[in-house]
């Protein structure tokens, strides 16, 4: 009896720390564990800690774990509401942007000041597409911990408004099957039914729906279709 017991006190335990767990994220917001500073790093670590803890050592009792969870959930939030009524405390709390890169000069002190290695730098910037500093205006160091680039003028893309044409806006792909299921809903918003569908398959040869992987449709009517277990030979000079 005490080890179905010990049991079921272990599973709502779980069971407590894990909704716990999903409450505070949800109030959190997406925003702050998109974008995680250093003490928004604590944090988690923290509560991550807490719920483990809570989960399993018998010694820490229900209010007191719950009480510490909702706690440390609200930190963050008190933090974040500082943070949008003073700048200063934003700065202080949240850091300020570093540059890293400037008119293609790499900036030594800020590299030092902020922890980062050159080869660091080279493996950031690589990431972001840039493989010669000479193409390189801008690097900044954000408060997130990624790094934004800017080109020279000379190098960045051409945009259509540099063309002088017409931009077309294409809006969101439509997923309408993903691995062999029909989304009915979808394809209700884009007023198509399954019979058009099916046809459009029958087009491309085929017959059976579960052999599709993904089909889009764009805003034009235009169809991507992936199919399954389509292999595709890999040239892949990086191993």
């Amino acid at each position: 009896m005490n080890i179905v017991l010990d049991n079921l006190d272990i599973l709502f335990r779980n069971l407590i720390a894990a909704g716990i767990l999903f409450l505070v994220t949800f109030v959190i917001g997406k925003k702050l564990i998109s974008q995680l500073n250093f003490f928004d790093f604590i944090v988690g670590i923290t509560i991550g800690s807490i719920a483990a803890a809570l989960s399993v050592d018998k010694t820490i009792t229900y209010p007191h774990g719950i009480i510490s969870l909702v706690i440390w959930g609200m930190i963050p939030l008190i933090v974040a509401g500082i943070a949008l009524a003073d700048i200063k405390a934003r700065r202080r709390l949240d850091g300020v942007p570093t540059l890293l890169v400037q008119n293609g000069k790499i900036l030594e002190d800020n590299l030092k000041k902020e922890k980062y290695h050159v080869n660091d730098l080279l493996e950031e910037l690589r990431l972001k597409g840039v493989f010669n500093l000479t193409d390189l205006d801008l690097a900044v160091l954000e408060t997130s911990g990624q790094i934004s680039v800017q080109l020279k003028p000379e190098k960045q893309p051409v945009t259509v408004s540099d063309l002088n044409l017409s931009a077309t806006r294409h809006g969101l792909w439509a997923n309408l099957i993903i691995d062999g299921k029909i989304l009915h809903q979808h394809l209700r918003l884009v007023n198509r039914d399954e019979a058009w569908l099916r046809e459009e398959l029958r087009k491309r040869d085929l017959e059976d729906v579960n052999r599709v992987l993904l089909a889009s449709m764009d805003a034009d009517g235009n169809l991507y279709i992936d199919v399954k277990d389509d292999q595709m030979e890999q040239f892949n000079v990086l191993k």
